[in-house]
């Protein structure tokens, strides 16, 4: 799949999201509605948010990291897309519950971190462990 169609279809199931969205803002009574409506609510929210905070994130790291390879720049913006999504929602749903704390939010915040941190250390691993690999080949 090309960059170009890679990005075209993740700005069609972005604008499909936020269109979901909005017909649920508008169509559902949050006091009549279910788990399900609930789950569904803030599911097409985190994939609108993802999908706006990836096009954005993309598109500056490849005005700004112009020697970064293409697979890498794409995963870490998706990554950071989700983690930034996870903690806009969950700071949403702290606030739903009034149990939005400055500690709770700064424990969710940290949870996040050690989340990016944990994955920035599996991946240069395994881009160490690939390097090693192709060293002994030749």
């Amino acid at each position: 799949m090309s960059l170009k169609s890679f990005l075209l279809l993740l700005i069609l199931g972005t604008l499909l999201a936020w269109l979901s969205w909005g017909l649920m803002l508008l169509y559902f009574d949050p006091s009549q509605t279910s788990l399900l409506g609930f789950s569904l609510f803030y599911l097409s929210l985190f994939l609108g948010i993802s999908g706006i905070i990836f096009l954005v994130v993309d598109w500056l790291k490849g005005k700004i990291f112009k020697k970064q390879l293409l697979l890498t720049r794409l995963k870490n913006s998706i990554r950071h897309a989700i983690l930034f999504s996870i903690l806009i929602l969950g700071w949403l749903l702290l606030k739903s519950h009034d149990l939005l704390q400055w500690w709770n939010l700064l424990l969710f915040i940290l949870v996040l971190t050690t989340l990016e941190f944990f994955c920035m250390s599996t991946q240069k691993n395994i881009y160490e462990a690939k390097n090693s690999t192709n060293q002994r080949a030749v």
